[in-house]
Parts: structure tokens; C-alpha cells; sequence
């Protein structure tokens, strides 16, 4: 709790934060619509990776439902217009769907290395059924891991084990799949610039290599301030002093508020996954920017196949 006497409420803050998140909805919902549309008009060949990329795009699709309702919190100066009800169910959908979205871009990674690497072991032979109910186990997972979390009782403080379970629960979400990616990533680079020797096969290992910076990028730029802001206030909650406290509590507010943007962001991720993403996103473009409609009118649709993850 904050010492008395000690307010942490910041208005330009809230205003920055309620701000960023409908910015973060409204990319979030297009590009990931965008991806959806692929999948359904595009897709010619389902694998395992491909279920786990459809499920990363409905978590962000779902994510970016909630984020009006939690920009209208901030916007409002912190208070809920909405039902305890409601206000239970959002912040529930919402911590889901974020963990959840974490846990299939991991899981993308994951497929992809043992494809790569371990070409020949018998967990590549995965059957549709069963990506989709690797699927299912994961969406359970998350509402389970979460669930305690996105309803935490008024009687929480600092010292609590809800309290400590929820800021564990919020580190490892996103420390442990970071460092499960990176592990991934790295071998699947190792191992292609042993294969790809040929200079002609070079564009496939810089599109892989784009993509383990990309993947990077996203993680640090979402996640990395939010876990800084929020270590440091668990350091120096309980104290006395005011002046840092002023200062925290609007920079958690506004960094969590970031961790959002990986909905937005992932559409880059599956540019460079596969080319029938990376046309449908320029074809969006166009469209936006009313230029070149009659240059992509006859642009031939691209095909999502397994030879390009």
C-alpha cells in the first residue's frame, strides 16, 4: 500500500496511457484482421504452425476488444463505469488473452526449431487434431494461470501471497518465453547458415534472421520497460518516500500500458513468416493510401505453405 498522505495519481499520465491503448486497438484490430482474412482466403496447406499462428491472431483480435474498456479507466481518471461484474470478465479476457498470445508466438518458435534442428524427430509428425488440442491446453492453461490474478481480492497487500503469486505470475509470463525464443531462434540461424551455404540460398537465412530481430525487438520494446517499472516499485513500495512513488506508479501504469502493443506489433511477425502476409498487408496499404489499386488488382494471392515458415 501507498503511505498515507502519499498520492501517486498523475493525469497526463492517465491521459498518455488511456491514449496509447485505443492506438493499440486500433492497429491491433486491423492488422490482425488482416491476417485473419489471410488465413481463410490464403491458406492453401494447414500445419501445425500455422493452427498455432491462427490462435496467436485470435488472442490479439480478443486483446484488442478489451483495450477501449481499459482506456476508458484511464481516461476516466481510474474509475470503472462499468459493473463489478463486467469489470471482472474484461480484466480476465484481457490477462488471458495477452498470456495467451505470448504462449503461441513461444509456441511458433518452438515448432519452427525442431523442424529446423531436429528435423528427424517423430514430435514433427504432429497431426492437425493434435495442434489444435495442443491449442485448446494452452488457452486452459492461461485462463487458469491468470485467473487469480485478474481477480484479486480487495484485502490484497504487498506481503500476500496472491499479491506475490500475481507479480511472479507477471514476471515469468514473459521472462521465461523470452528466453525459450531467443534459445530457439539462435539454434535455428546456427543450423541454416550451416545448411545455406549457397549464395543463392541466402535471402532465406537474412528472412530468418530479420525475424529473430523482429521477434527480439518486439519483446524488449513491449515487455522490458513494464518489468523494470513494475521491480522497482515492489522495491520501494511500503517506504516513505513520496517522491519516487510519484513518479512509479505513473510510469507502471504507462509501461503496462505498452505491453499491450504486441497485438500490434505481431502483424510484422508474420510478414516475414510467409509472403502471402507480406501482400495482403501491401494490398491494405494501397487501399489506405488510395494509391496503387489498379497495380495490386491483378496481383496473384499468395499461398501459406509449410516450405515457408
Amino acid at each position: 500500500m501507498l503511505p498515507p498522505n502519499c498520492s501517486a495519481h498523475s493525469g497526463a499520465a492517465d491521459l498518455a496511457a488511456g491514449s496509447l491503448l485505443l492506438l493499440e486497438c486500433v492497429l491491433g484490430a486491423l492488422g490482425n484482421a488482416v491476417a485473419l482474412w489471410t488465413f481463410f482466403f490464403r491458406l492453401k496447406v494447414w500445419k501445425p504452425y500455422a493452427v498455432y499462428l491462427f490462435n496467436l491472431v485470435l488472442a490479439d483480435l480478443l486483446l484488442a476488444a478489451c483495450l477501449p474498456v481499459h482506456a476508458t479507466f484511464y481516461l476516466r481518471r481510474k474509475t470503472w463505469g462499468l459493473g463489478p461484474a463486467s469489470r471482472r470478465a474484461t480484466l480476465f479476457l484481457r490477462a488471458q488473452c495477452r498470456a495467451a498470445g505470448v504462449a503461441f508466438l513461444t509456441a511458433v518458435a518452438l515448432d519452427r526449431y525442431l523442424r529446423v534442428v531436429h528435423p528427424r524427430l517423430k514430435v514433427n509428425l504432429l497431426s492437425l487434431r493434435a495442434a489444435w488440442g495442443i491449442s485448446a491446453l494452452v488457452w486452459l492453461l492461461m485462463a487458469a494461470l491468470t485467473l487469480q490474478s485478474a481477480f484479486p481480492p480487495e484485502s490484497w497487500t504487498e506481503s500476500s501471497l496472491g499479491w506475490l503469486w500475481r507479480e511472479a505470475l507477471f514476471f515469468l509470463q514473459f521472462v521465461l518465453p523470452f528466453g525459450l525464443i531467443l534459445f530457439c531462434n539462435a539454434g535455428i540461424i546456427r543450423t541454416l547458415q550451416k545448411r545455406l551455404r549457397d549464395p543463392d540460398r541466402q535471402p532465406k537465412l537474412q528472412r530468418a534472421q530479420a525475424l529473430v530481430a523482429v521477434v527480439v525487438v518486439l519483446f524488449a520494446l513491449c515487455f522490458l520497460p513494464s518489468l523494470l517499472a513494475r521491480a522497482l516499485l515492489a522495491a520501494f513500495r511500503g517506504t516513505q518516500r513520496c517522491g519516487v512513488l510519484r513518479a512509479l506508479v505513473p510510469a507502471a501504469d504507462l509501461t503496462d500500458s505498452l505491453t499491450y502493443l504486441q497485438g500490434a506489433l505481431n502483424p510484422a511477425v508474420y510478414c516475414f513468416s510467409n509472403p502471402a502476409f507480406r501482400r495482403s498487408y501491401r494490398r491494405l496499404f494501397y487501399t489506405l493510401t488510395l494509391r496503387g489499386r489498379g497495380r495490386e488488382a491483378g496481383a496473384p494471392g499468395g499461398e501459406l505453405r509449410d516450405s515457408d515458415s
